[in-house]
């Protein structure tokens, strides 16, 4: 009956380790998929928000060039070949002065000049962004700002947003940019690298394989082509070291820049975890097994039952920690963005089934990257974990606040009427404005943008309101910042 008993704690055990294993492995998938479409969401909020911003760049200028045209004694074509090519401003625009009467160009931008048989007024416009059109007498003037000038801005800023973040566990985010979506020899090229910083450019295949053999480039590829995304694994060269280690990798296609962005995590590490667990539960066995030999011919199957429960229990609370350790941004101990984003999903239901409609605020630091640059990262993330604490002392502990990445915020306050909306923004602005973090021997006096929305019975999930809220953001930043606008 002993023998039968130790047996069996034995086999509980093993179940209790692959479950351990399957647990720690699900929560890193998590963390990696969640990474990779943070930041194709940051991807797609930064083309909006230039884009937005190239719209008011068009409309000013747009309005100068009208206002010039009024003048009687203007010479419209000299006008406007000085205002564009002398202006330093605009050398990344492009324009097009065209005769109405001889249906032929006048003047053309540096960036057309390369192509000019594809100079139509059509073919000028479809490339743009957003563009203005003057006429005056015979002659039309076209200008704008190109889709691939924002994109290559986008590109630019994303990549290098990449190579500073950093990541526990050796990880990193890499993208490889797809050339032939068959595959074969060239079909890819590398563009960014944390790792091997130097091997950005290269040229890749899929006919290259790993350390023990594998084809990864040509199952990342196969797995794009199909869904989209997918998990794999293979074996890499590890930060800083000659070792090679298993890897366990996400990527996913953003199909617009033809990129794969893809993140890993090494694995050497997973059986150090798997081990710590099962000491502890083999310690915890232990010492029950002590004290039910004792009683094991009374209560055999009480004793067998209780260290099955026990064992679940253990296992239960093992993954509850590591699951509040995701759900907790680490740094200013506000609410993650997978845990947010959950939140938003549940008061969006909410909303759609019974009606009640909680108050969502967007905001970030305003001239947080001045701070960092002046006084530091270490200063920048005192000034986070300051505002945070300062935003817990006004809100309700059943709201939420979510850092959603970066110096931006997202705050859900359940309960909260449309009419008081604006006056606790305000409330928000005013104590974080009256903060006074000390930082290397100088005073940090930070300030908020605030943009405050609500759900709308038009709204299809949670991210219509997030667009809201974040356009509200937008317009808080462009009338001066440090102070909250609403959008209903």
């Amino acid at each position: 009956m002993v023998y039968f008993y130790l047996f069996s704690i034995n086999k509980v055990s093993d179940v209790y380790i692959d479950k351990t294993r399957e647990t720690i492995l699900d929560l890193r998938k998590d963390f990696l998929k969640d990474t990779v479409n943070n930041l194709i969401f940051e991807i797609d909020a930064e083309r909006r928000a230039k884009t937005r911003y190239t719209e008011k760049l068009v409309r000013d200028t747009s309005a100068i060039i009208n206002v010039k045209t009024t003048h009687t004694d203007m010479n419209f074509k000299d006008f406007v070949i000085s205002f564009f090519s002398d202006n330093s401003d605009y050398e990344f625009w492009t324009v097009l002065l065209w005769n109405n009467k001889e249906n032929k160009v006048i003047y053309i931008s540096k960036n057309l000049v390369d192509a000019p048989e594809k100079v139509t007024f059509n073919n000028v416009i479809s490339g743009l962004s957003s563009y203005g059109v003057v006429t005056r007498g015979d002659e039309t003037v076209v200008f704008g700002i190109s889709k691939n000038y924002i994109d290559e801005l986008v590109k630019s800023e994303i990549s290098d947003t990449i190579r500073n973040l950093k990541f526990d566990d050796n990880s990193y985010i890499w993208i490889n940019e797809i050339i032939n979506y068959n595959g074969g020899k060239n079909y890819a090229i590398r563009r960014v690298h944390p790792n091997l910083p130097e091997t950005e450019g290269m040229y890749l295949s899929t006919d290259m394989t790993d350390g023990k053999g594998n084809f990864p480039y040509l199952t990342e590829l196969q797995g794009v082509n199909k869904d989209g995304e997918l998990f794999f694994s293979y074996y890499f060269k590890e930060p800083d070291s000659d070792a090679v280690s298993k890897k366990l990798a996400y990527a996913k296609l953003y199909r617009e820049y033809n990129w794969v962005i893809a993140m890993g995590i090494y694995l050497n590490d997973l059986q150090s975890y798997v081990d710590q667990t099962n000491e502890k539960s083999r310690a915890l066995a232990s010492r029950l097994t002590l004290v039910l030999v004792f009683l094991f011919v009374i209560i055999l199957f009480l004793s067998y039952s209780l260290i099955v429960l026990i064992e679940k229990l253990y296992h239960r609370h093992s993954r509850k920690i590591l699951e509040s350790e995701i759900n907790q941004d680490s740094l200013t101990k506000s609410a993650s963005r997978k845990s947010g984003t959950s939140d938003l999903i549940r008061a969006f239901r909410e909303y759609k089934r019974n009606g009640s409609n909680p108050g969502i605020m967007m905001l970030d630091i305003d001239n947080f990257k001045h701070i960092n640059d002046k006084h530091g990262h270490a200063s920048g993330d005192l000034v986070l974990i300051e505002i945070v604490k300062a935003i817990y002392r006004v809100i309700r502990s059943s709201d939420k606040l979510i850092r959603w990445g970066g110096d931006e915020f997202v705050i859900i306050l359940y309960g909260l009427q449309q009419e008081n909306a604006l006056e606790y923004g305000r409330k928000i602005l005013s104590v974080v404005s009256s903060l006074k973090i000390s930082a290397e021997n100088n005073e940090i006096n930070p300030a908020l943008s605030i943009g405050f929305t609500f759900f709308k019975e038009t709204d299809t999930d949670y991210s219509d309101v997030l667009k809201r809220a974040d356009e509200a953001l937008y317009i808080s930043k462009t009338n001066g910042r440090n102070q909250v606008n609403l959008i209903l």
